[in-house]
């Protein structure tokens, strides 16, 4: 197909004006070809019209086209401006020495002084991000104005210069032409300004460049060492032996100590000495016994100065391939001797350690194939370490099981948490219409010592308690400081939002008194036919004075349940102990306030009875899973209780519930959950219920087959990952062969990248050879990223990880003086030498060629021109027509310079009335002797002399004259 046709047309009205015309627009071509069939149709028109009229009408019509042509062509007049924006972009990133700031300080104010008053002067501070210091303003507007410090404080661990030129052009008035300096040491780690730099050369904006130091050059002070890699293989086998490299980079000759790390453990110490010229690689043989995920961590520790901490260590992952390995955390104060038992004849390598021992990152949960919390409460967890075993799970393909007990699943906190959205069964449990009634009391303290994130804290516990609530139960919430203050009255709990919306008011202020707040939930709970009652206090003080053994033992005589929750260390821990004691609830020292939410929740399920069932039953199969196939359930031993959950329902990833209570309630569930698998079984596994299990057959059987459907898949599909991270990307290819070797191609991967932060990226890999598949995506953030890539069944995943350990800004590197030469040769800029105190930038000469639109004009005068096109072949005007609105027009002009005639002319009118009025009446004054007729006459005669004398003063009157002496005659006649 051809390009439309396209014509430029260009027209120099003068020096400094311009028009332009860009004919690409095909209505505007179409309109164009219909001026000539236009003037055709007019001259060949068959209404009668004069050649006056004709022509009239084809000039209109024809101008009329060529408006609108103009207007679709795009018509701009162009005007060329002499001003110049001059714009200051500075290098505030980590590698740049701070110590020359003042003379590049020195510097953008003499080239300020420089400025003339239409001239705009801006500057730009930027490292990973690009801040605006000072907008683009003219000279004439900052009079004095002078730089002394950069105020802004962009994150100074990456360099973007392609960012800054890019903030740079947006900033450029359009009124002016750009120009912009840029001061930097040219070590760019994140964009390339190459490509910045083709656009700005395109755009008519020069760069001209000057040099400035590192850190790491500023003389024999500054000596500065860095491990610069870390080299480890990322695919071992059980007991393989290989080398672990290092290589460090120093300005200066050290003696230092080099240390290895293997998942947190001393695995090598020597002492090394590192030379200024030259690489240093050190090489430590190292070999790995056990199936795993291994964090390898080399750090160096020299005598002397060091610029730079952050680069003084490197990460590296390898992944040793083996049996199956399994954590297994325990929140008793044993583990069960049961689990350990099948954990053994599994060949499960097991590593077993208390609820506070989890590991704290990702890749130590990584380093598992099966995860298995035994009666774990939330509270020993932290929120992070939560949000890992969920991404463990959903990201990373690991597996997951949850073993019951009094605190585990909701009596365990882990409603509302992301734990609960990795089982696969839900813990809102508070519909089910067979649980007893609850009412319950929050009693807050609201002093000012609860302002911040204590008091933002216990509003979310509170909210998340009344959410997990049904709306068959109460609930009421008093805050208290010096005094009590109702902000929820007892009510039923139907409408969460509002009661939630009113939590979210207290405000932090005042002392701290207990005692009335106490004795107010008393009274309100006293007051409700709920089946529970249970009240929870908070407080992070010392209330003052009162009975509070008294009011304790009231509220335990009266039916209800105390629990008293302290936060931080200046709560009174003993009194508060006492209350619970006394009131038969339990008491809660709260470290954290992040554990409050949990601590809530809990207290709410167990409070309610609603999740702990201590009745005997025997589990029934309902649905066939891996983990109950060849057991023969009609001889299972009953179970001594459970804790209480729900069925969940998702369309995505059913979950399979194979084993139910007497209630119908969930014993045994398991699903995928993402990439890995999850289960829960919400008995437990030691004596408390599991008693006659623990000898019966079928234990082992079960335990070995659930925890077999749910560890970690292997590997499959011959998918082997490996990633990169250079300059704030990362790079993931992977290889994908077939078991006899062959590539396979055309795969749709599923590739999930897990950052430090645990945010998870979903990237496509593209194909860019025989069995080879490659993506990127952004790695600016320090630490670890895994990467986990499965077929598009998602049923098996193979991991690999690579950590950025710290931005290439703190790298030992000089001045890339080459890359700036190079930004200001394709702008058509210089390079200006570092020592220069001014160059006078504004002496350059410069233009700027301005475009102005004008195609609204244009149609605007179309619209005006349309009924002067129809007006002339629609409406005639005669020549009579034409003088009368000429002499109308006149006489319209005159009155304005004869506004004296004009007044005498009215007083005689007004006279001339009088008279004739009088006339009418018969009583013309000073003749009453006369005849009524002969006075008249006389009258009228005197007043149209008097009439006729003053008509004489203007030329306007005569007209009116006229008409008042011929209409005298006619009365007379």
């Amino acid at each position: 197909m051809n390009d439309p046709p396209t014509a430029l047309v260009g027209l120099h009205l003068n020096p400094c004006v311009s028009m332009k015309l860009d004919f690409t627009n095909p209505m505007a071509l179409l309109l164009l070809g219909l001026i000539p069939v236009a003037l055709h149709l007019a001259r060949n028109s068959l209404a009668n019209l004069s050649s006056t009229r004709r022509g009239i009408s084809i000039a209109a019509r024809i101008l009329l086209l060529l408006l609108i042509v103009l207007a679709l062509a795009g018509l701009r007049i162009r005007t060329t401006s002499r001003d110049l924006a001059l714009i200051f972009l500075v290098d505030v990133s980590a590698s740049v020495a701070q110590d020359n700031r003042q003379e590049i300080f020195d510097f953008i104010n003499a080239e300020t002084a420089n400025a003339g008053p239409r001239d705009y002067v801006g500057v730009i501070a930027f490292a990973r991000e690009p801040s605006v210091e000072l907008a683009p303003a003219r000279k004439a507007a900052l009079g004095d104005w002078r730089i002394t410090e950069i105020s802004s404080n962009p994150k100074r661990d990456y360099t973007d210069i392609a960012a800054a030129l890019r903030l740079a052009a947006a900033l450029v008035p359009e009124d002016a032409a750009g120009r912009f300096v840029l001061i930097s040491d040219g070590n760019e780690n994140l964009e390339s300004s190459a490509e910045e730099a083709e656009l700005l050369r395109v755009a008519g904006i020069e760069v001209y460049t000057r040099a400035i130091g590192t850190t790491t050059e500023r003389g024999p002070s500054r000596g500065e060492i860095a491990v610069r890699d870390l080299d480890v293989p990322g695919k071992l086998d059980e007991g393989e032996a290989f080398d672990l490299r290092v290589t460090i980079d120093s300005t200066r000759d050290a003696d230092a100590t080099l240390r290895v790390f293997r998942n947190d453990s001393v695995a090598a110490e020597r002492s090394i000495h590192i030379a200024a010229d030259g690489e240093n690689v050190f090489v430590l043989p190292q070999r790995v016994e056990q199936k795993g995920f291994y964090t390898y961590r080399a750090e160096v520790e020299a005598i002397g100065s060091d610029a730079f901490v952050q680069n003084n260590a490197r990460e590296a992952f390898a992944i040793v391939e083996g049996q199956p390995k399994t954590l297994y955390l325990y929140g008793d104060a044993r583990p069960s001797p049961a689990v350990v038992r099948v954990l053994a004849e599994g060949s499960f390598a097991a590593d077993m350690r208390t609820a506070q021992s989890a590991p704290a990152t990702l890749a130590g949960f990584q380093d598992y194939d099966l995860v298995i919390f035994d009666n774990v409460p939330a509270s020993a967890l932290t929120a992070a370490q939560m949000k890992m075993v969920q991404s463990y799970v959903r990201d990373l393909g690991g597996g997951f099981v949850m073993i019951g007990g009094d605190q585990s699943f909701g009596p365990g906190g882990y409603y509302k948490t992301v734990i609960e959205e990795t089982l696969p069964v839900s813990l809102d449990v508070r519909q089910k219409k067979h649980l007893p009634s609850l009412a319950l009391a929050l009693v807050i303290d609201k002093s000012g010592s609860m302002a911040g994130s204590k008091m933002q804290l216990t509003q979310e516990a509170a909210s998340a308690t009344v959410e997990f609530l049904s709306d068959r139960d109460s609930v009421g919430v008093i805050a208290f400081d010096s005094d009590p203050y109702p902000v929820v009255n007892l009510t039923k709990v139907e409408d969460k939002q509002a009661i939630i919306r009113q939590i979210g008011t207290i405000q932090a202020l005042g002392g701290t008194n207990m005692h009335p707040g106490l004795r107010m939930a008393r009274d309100w709970l006293e007051k409700s036919d709920a089946q529970i009652k249970h009240i929870i206090v908070l407080s992070d003080g010392r209330s003052e004075d009162g009975d509070f053994r008294a009011i304790a033992r009231a509220i335990r005589d009266a039916g209800m349940t105390l629990t008293a929750v302290a936060v931080g260390d200046d709560a009174d821990i003993p009194m508060m102990t006492m209350l619970a004691e006394i009131g038969g609830g339990r008491f809660y020292a709260a470290d954290r306030p992040d554990n409050l939410p949990r601590i809530f929740t809990r207290e709410a399920s167990l409070a309610s009875r609603s999740t702990i069932i201590e009745d005997p039953f025997v589990p029934r199969l309902v649905r066939p899973s891996q983990a109950t196939n060849g057991i023969d359930w009609s001889a299972a031993p009953p179970l001594g209780g459970y804790i209480g959950t729900a069925e969940r329902d998702s369309l995505k990833s059913p979950a399979i519930t194979s084993l139910i209570s007497d209630k119908d309630d969930p014993v045994f569930a398991i699903w995928q959950y993402g990439l890995g698998r999850a289960a829960a079984f919400t008995s437990d596994a030691k004596p408390r219920w599991a008693a006659g299990w623990m000898n019966w057959p079928g234990f082992g059987s079960f335990w070995t087959q659930a925890f077999r459907d749910t560890v970690r898949r292997k590997s499959g599909g011959g998918l082997t990952p490996r990633i990169e991270i250079t300059a704030g990307r990362g790079h993931v290819s992977v290889e994908a062969t077939a078991p006899g070797g062959e590539f396979k191609n055309n795969l749709r991967l599923r590739t999930h990248i897990v950052a430090p932060d645990l945010s998870t990226t979903d990237i496509t890999l593209d194909q860019t050879a025989a069995g080879r598949y490659e993506g990127d995506f952004a790695a600016t953030a320090s630490g670890a990223y895994l990467v986990s890539v499965s077929e598009d069944d998602g049923q098996s995943a193979t991991t690999a990880g690579a950590v950025n350990s710290y931005s290439p800004e703190f790298n030992i590197a000089s001045q890339d003086v080459d890359m700036l030469a190079r930004v200001s040769e394709m702008t058509g800029g210089r390079v200006i030498s570092s020592d220069a105190a001014s160059v006078d930038l504004f002496k350059q000469p410069s233009t700027k060629t301005i475009p102005h639109e004008i195609w609204e004009a244009l149609m605007l005068a179309a619209l005006i021109l349309l009924p002067v096109d129809v007006g002339v072949r629609r409406v005639l005007i005669t020549r009579e027509q034409l003088a009368f609105a000429q002499q109308w027009i006149q006489s319209k002009l005159r009155r304005g310079s004869s506004a004296e005639p004009d007044s005498a002319a009215s007083v005689s009118m007004a006279k001339l009335k009088d008279a004739r009025t009088r006339v009418v009446l018969g009583d013309a004054p000073g003749n009453e002797t006369q005849p009524p007729i002969e006075s008249a006459r006389e009258t009228l005669a005197e007043q149209d002399s008097k009439v006729l004398a003053s008509a004489d003063t203007s030329e306007r009157t005569e007209p009116l004259a006229s008409r008042l002496l011929d209409a005298k005659r006619k009365r007379r006649d």
